[in-house]
């Protein structure tokens, strides 16, 4: 079907054969092929053959033949695949692991994590079979926390990680292959600023990428301007508590603060020069994952207030209370074990009020995830999670059902709530006493020597003689019969109401009494319905048992407390207006009063039973009439679902927020709604990547148009797709795994990710230029198309060989996750069949496998980089060569069209396009892929800093997962023109020296000054900003000048005295004083100017420093570097002394090009030569990171990919 790779490259449908790129040879015979192989088919053969090894033995041939069709068609295995598969070597298949790394130094530590040199060694045997690696360091504790088993200060995560670093190299040069390592560091780790300022020292940490993980409430606090706290758990040795270090109250020690802001800016400062940190948005990362249910978290979102209700096994309490306290969670009435120390902060935050029809309220944060009723039928409720800024009002939201639950000690007891229930609805509280009245129309034909009891006074008396009284108490007193009313007075229960918070002045339920034991609950739930309740409807109607009252937080409250006990009501705010009515007015008449709003809390269907189950009337009239209705009602109470239904959303202005962690169900009762506890992990320990990605060009029929219309291939795609889904299982069970601890994680949720390369080339092919708006749509849609299929793939795959052994479907596709966002026939079989993999996409660098079966498609999701270049190789035999590399879709348009034919407008590169397009594309690419987008922003050298910083906030606003940026400067990349040395002249006669030398005038520049001279000079004094490896930077530099009368009668101005106002607390201030007093004494001997060139000579082991900029020959300004802060220091005094001369500052050029050298077309359109680390084919110091890969810019080697 297609010809033979060693003599053609592969290309689409429609279009002519391209011989095969020497590139592609080169790479696949020195990466991939085995003994005995020579060709792509050779490797074809031997990888279906392997990959089919995992069917039923009667199957294999069958899918033999289809993975080998599929291999062909573009379906390609990563590196680790096409190298390893179906060989003798005991190497995985897989690219990339999840190293988990714990705070202790062996074994595991308190929460189960490998110690670091157990992780070390974890992680060299994973690179030693070929895998690489990434790691989470943010649990070793910071530099300086104390160590209490040998009494010592802990040296930091990132002096680990200079072991890990080393740790590859040791395996690289054993070897095997280099194994790629990827470090993160959470934003709110106390050694942050160290971690992102590492990679400024000179050959530090070259085998790793670094990214920080950024919350979004750190992203908050940088928009707001806010401090920002650098926390861990480890407590900090006593230097850093002198310096202002506390515990904060979730457990965690903060070490000290920092403005957001700066923090940011060095983030942004070292990504800018560097390339690096990259960054991982924690919270878009989880909020995306599918399986939250079931992973353990790593990043946390803000979540509610203080004043939020929560039930807890020992009653209810509020957040405020439970700062840093342990305690365990009911939710639905069962009991769940909290793995934080209790609740923690974590910001402060925008919030919202989520207000429901029923009367339930709850500030929160409007990325909380709130359970929502997604589908309901009459006998059950779908239900998922959803952030609470995209419910919309009608949406049904879940309530807690508590019924399950017997109740919980605590405050109070049954009676005690009970009278002060009673003493809330119709009683009176003084500073001497408390009195109870009981209102009843039979208390007004009381006789003499009658008395009338009722049940309310029945109820009161038992319960008040549980109280302590003076001997002479005698309980009620005679009946007021012209009122019908009957009075308790008592001392001992006004100290009962204060107590629990009552005043004089502020009868009513106070939060101490919320804070109370079922019982008390109960008791106080019954005193006030038996005051102000009510029982009414009939069979025809309905029956409902109401309240009303004017206070509406007080029913507020009884709606929370019902709800405790299982008993769902509903209030109806406002039922009767404010106004004036005419009422009695005590003495026998009326008269007009003005009265309060009325307010009314109702309990209708099912909750009736319970209601009077477990509060129930004393009062003889109501509770028979409840009793009776219910007896009577001949219809079936209607079942309460425990739903309440959103009224609105309502802006609710800043508030400090809190988190929670909840073993298992990750979810708590907040005000009765049920809630989500905000935090998981977007990839799990010991995790891995298996990846394929699949060759989108192939797929393109009558490319550039040529014999038809452009279009691409759907069908022919999802059919590869579906296939690579198999293919990829397959690879989980024919791989070698480097850790036992690896293979069971990757058994139980099967990750795979299929992925494609070449979009660029694609949308080249199509007509489509990849920064505009229809080439994003086209991108999009295939993305779609992928997605649809691979889910589909894996649901037929559930049905032949069973889902991921962690599948629940109401878990998967009930929360506000990738897979809730599926087409509903998706969703559908999901619940049906199952999946079999929880994680099915991914697009990564495509590196060396692009080059040697891609005919070098553009990488993965990038736009070409370059149209082409050459490649300097040195042979075996010592002797070098050189070959040009075609980009694939510029090779087939010049076929296609003929070799001088002028490129279309839809070929655009990396470099051409502006950052906001490369961002535009990954943000439409982004909602349908599952995991994640390895993507590199390439911006120009001389693109703004403010615009820079803003791409990254944009990102984070688009909800993307990370980013990372490449921008050419002269430490990763300026461009370096050739400039010819100039030509040596015949050397000068010593003869004619001397006769120079005699007449030569006197420099008065160079006369030695014996003394300083007396008086006062003239001076300026500059303020000097730079960046080191520590951050930035300031000092202040003073230089004295002294007139000088030159032969010509001219006065000039001489700089001989230097000075800096430090202080001697610190070794750089030490040496800069010493070298200011020696910089004058130069200056006074003449040689000031080669003291100053020396200084910039001077390097050191702590990073290049950067100050100052240059001016390439474009007129671009590009920022200087130094090899140490001597050399910026002079550097800087040269600068200072040339402007107060107003002389321009004679420095090497060397980005001039030569006036007489005219650019080759191939010159043009190659990729320029860039600085970066040593090649080791070519030994040029020119290897910079190209789309995930190490890449010479000065011979085209391709190094390790990932």
């Amino acid at each position: 079907m297609y010809p033979d790779m060693d003599t053609a490259a592969r290309t689409p449908e429609n279009s002519p054969a391209l011989p095969a790129q020497h590139i592609s040879l080169d790479v696949l015979h020195e990466k991939y092929c085995k003994e005995g192989e020579s060709t792509a088919e050779d490797i074809y053969r031997r990888v279906a053959r392997a990959l089919a090894g995992a069917e039923k033995a009667e199957l294999r041939p069958e899918w033999e033949a289809r993975f080998l069709d599929n291999l062909r068609a573009g379906a390609i295995g990563a590196g680790r695949i096409m190298s390893a598969a179906g060989t003798a070597i005991q190497a995985t298949l897989i690219n990339c692991f999840v190293q988990p790394v714990g705070d202790c130094i062996q074994g595991v530590d308190a929460e189960g994590y490998p110690g670091i040199y157990e992780a070390l060694r974890e992680a060299a045997e994973t690179m030693r079979r070929g895998g690489g690696v990434g790691y989470d360091f943010s649990r070793i504790r910071p530099k300086g926390a104390e160590v209490k088993g040998t009494h010592s200060i802990a040296s930091g995560p990132c002096s680990y990680i200079n072991v890990f670093d080393q740790s590859c190299s040791t395996v690289e040069s054993a070897g095997a292959r280099r194994g790629a390592q990827m470090g993160v560091l959470r934003i709110d780790h106390p050694d942050v600023l160290e971690f992102i300022t590492a990679k400024r020292t000179p050959g530090r940490w070259n085998n790793f990428n670094v990214s920080v993980g950024v919350s979004d409430a750190f992203m908050q606090a940088v928009t707001d301007d806010a401090d920002w706290e650098l926390v861990h758990k480890a407590r900090p040795g006593q230097k850093v508590l002198d310096d202002g270090g506390y515990l904060r109250d979730d457990g965690k020690w903060v070490y000290r603060k920092v403005p957001a802001r700066e923090l940011w800016d060095t983030i942004m400062t070292s990504a800018y020069d560097f390339a690096e940190p990259g960054i991982l948005f924690l919270d878009q990362i989880g909020r995306d994952n599918n399986l939250s249910y079931c992973e353990t978290i790593a990043a946390t979102n803000p979540c509610v207030t203080a004043d939020t209700w929560v039930m807890t096994s020992e009653g209810p309490a509020q957040v405020a209370d439970l700062i840093g306290v342990p305690f365990t969670a009911v939710v639905d009435g069962a009991a769940y074990a909290v793995e934080s120390s209790g609740f923690f902060a974590t910001g402060h935050k925008p919030v919202l009020t989520l207000r429901t029809r029923e009367g339930h309220a709850l500030r929160l944060t409007h990325d909380h995830r709130v359970r929502r009723v997604s589908h309901r039928t009459r006998h059950l409720l779908q239900t998922e999670w959803t952030e609470a800024a995209r419910l919309q009002p009608g949406d049904e939201i879940m309530l807690h059902d508590h019924r399950a639950m017997q109740g919980w000690e605590g405050l109070g007891s049954e009676a005690e709530g009970y009278l002060l229930g009673l003493l809330v609805g119709d009683g009176t509280l003084t500073h001497e006493k408390a009195v109870l009245s009981v209102w009843d129309e039979r208390l007004r034909h009381v006789a003499n020597g009658s008395p009338v009891t009722t049940g309310i006074m029945s109820a009161a008396e038992t319960a008040v003689r549980t109280l302590d009284h003076r001997m002479d108490f005698r309980g009620f007193q005679r009946p007021l019969t012209e009122r019908g009313e009957a009075r308790l007075a008592s001392a001992a229960l006004r100290d009962l109401a204060l107590a629990f918070d009552m005043a004089p002045g502020h009868k009513t339920l106070t939060a101490r009494m919320e804070r109370s034991s079922s019982g008390f609950h109960a008791g106080v739930l019954r005193g006030l319905f038996d005051a102000d309740g009510s029982v009414q409807g009939h069979q025809g109607k309905g029956v409902s048992v109401r309240l009303s009252q004017s206070d509406l937080p007080l029913l507020e409250q009884v709606q929370r407390m019902l709800l405790r006990l299982g008993i769902a009501s509903t209030l109806h705010p406002n039922r009767r207006a404010a106004g004036m009515r005419v009422l009695p007015d005590g003495k026998g008449s009326s008269r007009a009063y003005a009265t309060r709003a009325q307010h009314e809390l109702i309990i209708s269907g099912d909750n009736l039973a319970v209601f009077a189950d477990r509060v129930g009337f004393e009062d003889d009239a109501k509770s028979a009439r409840l009793a009776h209705l219910l007896q009577t009602y001949r219809r079936e109470l209607n079942r309460e679902r425990f739903t309440a239904t959103v009224d609105c959303l309502e802006d609710a202005g800043h508030a400090d927020v809190y988190d929670v962690t909840v073993a298992d169900v990750h979810a708590f009762d907040a005000n009765g709604l049920y809630v989500h506890n905000c935090g998981e992990q977007p990839l799990p320990s010991y995790g891995c990547c298996d990846l394929g990605p699949i060759i989108l060009p192939r797929f393109v029929r009558h490319a550039f148009h040529v014999g038809g219309t452009a279009e691409f291939d759907f069908e022919a795609f999802e059919r590869s797709v579906a296939v690579q889904v198999r293919a990829l299982d397959n690879v989980l069970d024919v791989t070698f795994w480097p850790l036992e601890q690896q293979r069971a994680e990757s058994a139980s949720k099967r990750r795979i990710g299929v992925g494609f390369t070449g979009l660029g080339n694609t949308l080249s092919m199509l007509g489509l230029r990849y920064d505009r708006e229809e080439g994003r749509a086209m991108a999009a849609l295939i993305a779609e198309r992928m997605r649809n299929a691979a889910y589909r793939a894996s649901v037929d795959l559930a049905r032949e060989k069973g889902p991921f052994p962690k599948f629940d479907a109401k878990d998967y596709l009930g929360s506000e996750s990738f897979a809730s966002r599926l087409p509903e026939d998706i969703q559908a079989d999901i619940r049906k069949y199952g999946l079999r993999n929880s994680h099915l996409l991914s697009i990564a660098p495509t590196g060396t496998v692009s080059l040697a079966f891609a005919d070098n498609a553009s990488n993965g999701i990038e736009p070409a980089f370059s149209w082409t270049y050459t490649r300097r190789k040195r042979e075996s035999d010592g002797s070098k060569s050189e070959y040009t590399v075609e980009d694939h879709a510029y090779r087939l348009y010049h076929a296609l069209k003929g070799a001088d034919a002028p490129l279309p407008e839809s070929f655009v590169s990396a470099l051409e396009m502006s950052a906001a397009d490369h961002v535009a594309m990954m943000q439409a690419v982004q909602p349908y892929i599952d995991t994640s987008i390895s993507k590199t922003v390439n911006i120009p050298a001389d693109y703004p800093y403010d615009d820079f910083k803003d791409l990254y906030h944009h990102a984070w606003r688009a909800g993307l997962k990370g980013l990372a940026t490449y921008r050419p400067n002269n430490i990763l990349g300026a461009v370096l023109e050739a400039t010819p040395a100039p030509k040596v002249e015949e050397a000068a006669r010593p003869e004619a020296v001397a006769a120079i030398a005699a007449h030569a005038p006197i420099d008065p520049m160079r006369v030695v000054i014996e003394s300083r001279p007396k008086g006062a000079l003239n001076a300026v004094a500059e303020k000097i900003e730079y960046w080191t490896q520590e951050g930035k930077k300031r000092l202040y530099l003073i230089v004295s000048f002294m007139p000088i009368e030159t032969e010509d009668g001219r006065t000039v101005e001489r700089a001989i005295e230097f000075f800096m106002p430090v202080g001697q607390s610190s070794e750089s201030q030490q040496w800069i004083t010493s070298t200011m007093r020696a910089l004058s004494l130069a200056a006074r001997g003449g040689f000031l100017d080669r003291s100053l060139s020396d200084l910039r000579k001077v390097a050191w082991d702590r990073g290049p420093v950067r100050l100052g900029t240059y001016q390439k020959a474009d007129g671009t300004l590009v920022p200087r570097w130094h090899d140490s802060e001597v050399a910026a220091i002079a550097y800087a005094i040269q600068n200072l002394i040339a402007e107060r001369s107003q002389m321009e500052l004679p420095l090497q050029n060397l980005d001039a090009p030569s006036p007489n050298h005219t650019p080759t077309m191939t010159e043009q359109m190659a990729l320029p030569v860039m600085a970066g680390k040593k090649c080791p084919e070519c030994g040029a110091h020119a290897m910079i990171r190209k789309d995930g890969c190490d890449y010479c810019t000065q011979c085209g080697f391709v190094g390790s990919c990932g």
